[in-house]
């Protein structure tokens, strides 16, 4: 093949011609159907060592490119299709509408199946079903034990479209072919696509279609997609050469908005926002949160600051930018409290002096209410960011009202897409289901969206061809005139909450796919689960429970109702919740029980016919789509580790989940080993989850295995997502514990070693030092270990700054290495905990002795003044420490003021030293100026320990009047042995019954002496 006819433009060109062709018309065509013989030819091979366990044929299966598809006419026929079959996958399950050749299309897919199972069959009396055809297509897709959604419409487009772009079996993916590289942008919308068919929904918060996709277990796909976006960068921006990229600015646009929709749907926030700010920066596209005076309720009287996006999309570019395009309707809010939208201050539109310095120069002159159209790039780019907002940040009001503005500044701009607005529509639902006042128009919202995704995507099924489901016998009254004929009405017809819109009121097949890869709109089985979601969360669990049904997502109903058992609904809808659940899943993994009536899933089943016991035969042949996670689930109720054996058997060891399953099991029952060995599997299958590998370094810590527990929590923080937050501030803070314990571990067997040689036994060195061994295995010594477990500690404390705990960690160790502490980041640890404690109980002695005796070990500089240490040295950052945060909060821990008194005497303030001697006193003595403490008066007259405290105080303060007080204009020469024996005498007066004769009393009584 020619470089030419992968080149950008013809790409592009080939693209944007696919809406203008008939899918049918193209695979009448010969080239065409080639293609499609070859397809089915190739998916029936690799079916056959299901079949029958012939790997010889399922060899055959691997084709390469015949001579006739290397040629100029083959190639452009090729990605035609792929492109086409693709339009037309994602136009009947994402945009819609209907596709007018559906029956044709099946019919074309049918005579090519039938064309092939007539030549591998001897007998060729079964006549070929669309239906199988499309079950051979499901079982294709599964990645690592994880099916897509079983009743997907028209999969067997996605499927060819995979086949011609990804195989490498029609069009080449070498890196070392120069014609693949231009491709490699296909191959990654083929793969996030068949990623997004993997994804299962997940109940529960946080269940956003977005955030759906971190809770798969497909790690096989995950690195394509990694590999192909690197591809597809380098294709797109050029990046392996020195020549200008060939792709068009828009193409490059576009491309890094796919670019952060992926990497959200992967958990990638930090690479998200980079590809996010690069769609930014090359559309030239200038946005900003602000502030305008305003009203958002009916009543309100004065105008105060409301949330805004002010935006203005580049001047040199009019791509698609306010044209007049049909838009589904969106739903008035109809509260007797907030308005429609928010009523800015028309006089103050422009705001003040200050905010306007803040804002880019291209926005200071626009208004809230009137602010100019916007390219249809620019508004996914709006809508971006709030999903990267709305999926990464904390669910609370303030990350609600920061995301909201985005969705309205692209609901109330002129001539948005169809496909834009309606995920515009979407995101504000989202945002609305989370406040009391909006939560009713969200869930309508959401309900009218899907429901008009319905209508457009879900055509009457046709006779003879479809097998997605069940008709209905409703019985249906019609009211006619004398005369008046009578007209049958299509009860499997899908119905709106919106009547249906007119042709000219709705958006072409074109208009709704131009920008379907850059949005991140789901399919619609995950809409509608979206949906039942959003009806849980205001109390309708019938309503989910009825959309999961129809969808027919066992999992999702089992789970459902396992989740209102374990709500305590024991007299509502949800009683016997348990036992619902575990007959759905039985029922859809084993044969019923002998005796028992069997329920077709294609029935309109009762869920409360279904028990538990009627479903104890074999297992079902073949397993149904997602046995594995059936299996777990399953297991999950049962607490049975048969399950999770049997999942991770049928997955071909390939189901991660069902190990870490296994594994959890084993922690409850406090089996260790088993558990490390399960999670061991689990993290070898996917080993790109920080989940798996955080929580093997937890076994590994808790059985003593350091150097394996910190290897585990190493690649735990290699395969995290950049993300901040309390997780990641354990992990760390778990390999900083690791790493202390391998280096203790180091010591201990350094020194037993040492002993031994030194009383001549005999040992092996090897076995004896496992520690030491894996150590210098590493090119570790032991002085590395503890100051990694102290960066890691820091690193931890960083993350989580609200955690003294961990910065007592850093302190600790901060202040034991050897030879030298590091007083910095003793100091930085310090700092931190008071930060965070704010009270005397935070207070460390020893740690603060230290400090002071390494600041003081050499004199002051000079020889008059009170020295003040160079900003940034350690004697400035002790000073600073005990002078502004130690004294403030001392309040009966006289020894912290003794130590102030130490380094203000260093410092050469010896009023400030002899002040510090009295606070120190008076703190010993139970009290603090004219406040006083009795109870802490009346422990040093019984304790002992404390009665050491007031006469060490004592001593300390007649030392200090004796040696300052001379120099301290309010004492002089002639007042300091006046207070000293004042001081004294206090002490002896009060210490006579309790103390008398005591050798600290004599130690007083000498010390009065000494002062006549």
């Amino acid at each position: 093949m020619s470089p030419n006819h992968f080149s950008p433009e013809a790409l592009l060109s080939l693209e944007q011609a696919v809406p203008e062709r008939d899918l049918s018309q193209l695979l009448s065509d010969a080239p065409s159907k080639d293609l499609l013989n070859l397809f089915v030819e190739d998916l029936s091979q690799r079916a056959l060592p299901e079949v029958d366990g012939n790997e010889a044929r399922a060899k055959e299966a691997v084709h390469t490119p015949s001579s006739s598809s290397s040629s100029s006419q083959s190639a452009q026929s090729a990605i035609t299709l792929g492109l086409a079959s693709l339009a037309a996958f994602l136009q009947a399950n994402v945009t819609g509408p209907i596709l007018d050749s559906a029956q044709a299309i099946d019919a074309a897919f049918v005579e090519a199946y039938e064309n092939v199972t007539r030549s591998q069959s001897s007998t060729g009396n079964e006549t070929p079903r669309i239906g199988s055809f499309r079950s051979l297509c499901q079982r294709s897709l599964d990645v690592d034990g994880v099916s897509p959604y079983p009743y997907i419409p028209h999969i067997e487009l996605f499927c060819l479209a995979r086949f011609i772009i990804v195989t490498g079996n029609v069009l080449p993916i070498s890196e070392g072919q120069p014609d693949a590289e231009n491709l490699s942008w296909m191959r990654l919308r083929i793969h996030l696509w068949h990623y997004k068919l993997l994804t299962q929904p997940s109940l529960g918060p946080g269940s956003l279609y977005t955030k759906s996709g971190r809770f798969s277990d497909v790690p096989t796909l995950e690195e394509a997609i990694e590999k192909s976006m690197i591809d597809a960068e380098a294709a797109v921006f050029g990046a392996r050469t020195e020549a200008p990229s060939p792709w068009p600015k828009a193409s490059q646009i576009l491309y890094r908005l796919e670019e952060a929709n992926a990497h959200i749907m992967l958990g990638n926030e930090a690479r998200a926002r980079q590809a996010l700010q690069e769609a930014t920066r090359i559309s030239g596209f200038t946005y900003a949160l602000s502030g305008a005076l305003g009203k958002r309720t009916r009543y309100q009287m004065n105008s105060y600051s409301q949330l805004v996006v002010l935006a203005k999309s580049a001047p040199d570019s009019t791509d698609g930018q306010g044209l007049d395009e049909a838009v589904p309707e969106a739903l008035p809010l109809n509260d007797d409290t907030l308005l429609e939208k928010v009523q800015f201050n028309v006089a103050e539109a422009n705001g003040s002096e200050s905010t306007e310095s803040t804002l880019p120069v291209q926005l200071r002159d626009l208004k809230p209410d009137s602010q100019p159209a916007l390219r249809p790039v620019d508004q996914i780019i709006l809508l971006t960011e709030a999903t990267l907002k709305d999926t990464f940040s904390a669910s609370d009001s303030l990350t609600l009202e920061e995301v909201l503005p985005f969705a309205l500044r692209v609901i109330e701009d002129k001539g948005v897409n169809w496909q834009i607005y309606t995920q515009a529509l979407l995101v504000r639902s989202r945002i609305e289901l989370n406040r009391s006042r909006t939560v009713e128009r969200g869930v309508l919202q959401m309900q009218a969206v899907a429901d008009q995704v319905i209508v457009d995507t879900q055509g009457p099924p046709s006779s003879g061809t479809s097998e997605s489901g069940p008709t209905t016998d409703v019985p249906v009254i019609h009211v006619t005139r004398d005369g008046e004929a009578i007209h049958t009405a299509d009860t499997n017809k899908p119905t709106s909450f919106f009547p249906a819109p007119k042709p000219s009121e709705s958006a072409t097949a074109e208009q709704r796919l131009r920008f379907v890869n850059a949005l991140a709109s789901p399919p619609r089985w995950h809409l509608e689960s979206e949906l039942a979601y959003a009806w849980t969360s205001i109390g309708s669990l019938v309503s989910a429970l009825e959309i999961f049904k129809r969808l027919r997502l066992w999992p999702e109903v089992a789970l459902c109702l396992a989740t209102a058992a374990a709500a305590g609904d024991a007299d509502g809808r949800g009683a016997g919740g348990d036992n619902k659940a575990r007959a759905i899943v039985r029922w859809r993994l084993y044969e019923p029980s002998s005796g028992s009536s069997g329920v077709d899933e294609d029935e309109n089943i009762d869920i409360d016919s279904l028990k538990p016991n009627d479903f104890c035969g074999p297992e079902r042949s073949p397993p149904p789509p997602n046995a594995p996670r059936l299996f777990c689930i399953l297991g999950d109720m049962e607490t049975d580790e048969a399950h999770y054996v049997r999942a991770w058997e049928i997955s071909n060891h390939r189901f991660a989940r069902a190990q870490r399953s296994l594994g959890e099991l084993y922690l409850q029952r406090k089996e260790w080993t088993k558990a490390r060995e399960a999670y061991k599997l689990a993290s070898t299958v996917n080993r790109l989850s920080p989940e798996l590998w955080s929580r093997l370094g937890d076994i590994e810590l808790r059985l003593g295995n350091f150097p394996n527990a910190a290897e585990a929590f190493q690649r735990a923080i290699n395969s995290a997502n950049e993300k901040a937050g309390g997780e990641d501030a354990r992990t760390w803070s778990n390999l900083g514990s690791a790493l202390l314990s391998w280096y203790r571990e180091v010591i201990a067997e350094a020194k037993v070693q040492k002993d031994r040689q030194s009383a001549d036994e005999p040992h092996d060195m090897i076995a004896d030092m496992p520690s030491t061994k894996r150590a210098a295995e590493l090119g570790r010594t032991a002085s590395q270990l503890v100051r990694d477990s102290l960066n890691a500690f820091k690193r931890g404390a960083t993350i989580a700054d609200s955690n003294w705990k961990i910065w007592d960690n850093v302190i600790t160790i901060a202040a034991s290495l050897a030879p030298k502490p590091a007083l910095d980041d003793v100091i930085l640890g310090v700092r931190n905990v008071l930060r965070i404690r704010k009270d005397e109980g935070a207070l460390d002695v020893e740690i603060l002795a230290l400090l002071v005796r390494e600041t003081t070990k050499e004199p002051a500089p000079g020889d008059a003044e009170i020295y003040s240490p160079p900003r940034g040295s350690l004697e400035n950052k002790t000073m600073s420490l005990l002078e502004d945060e130690v004294a403030p909060i001392i309040t009966t821990n006289s020894t912290c003021w003794g130590l102030i008194s130490r380094l203000r005497a260093w410092r050469r303030d010896f009023p400030g030293a002899l002040d510090a001697s009295e606070k120190a006193w008076r703190t010993a003595m139970g009290g603090n100026s004219s406040l006083s403490t009795t109870s802490t008066q009346q422990s040093w007259l019984t304790d002992a320990e404390e009665w050491d405290v007031v006469v060490q105080r004592t001593l300390e303060l007649v030392a200090a009047y004796e040696n300052y007080g001379p120099s301290v204009e309010s004492v002089g020469v002639s007042r300091w042995k006046g207070k000293a024996r004042s001081a004294i005498r206090s002490v002896l007066s009060k210490g006579k019954e309790s103390w008398e004769g005591d050798a600290r009393w004599i130690s007083l009584q000498e010390g009065l002496e000494d002062l006549r």
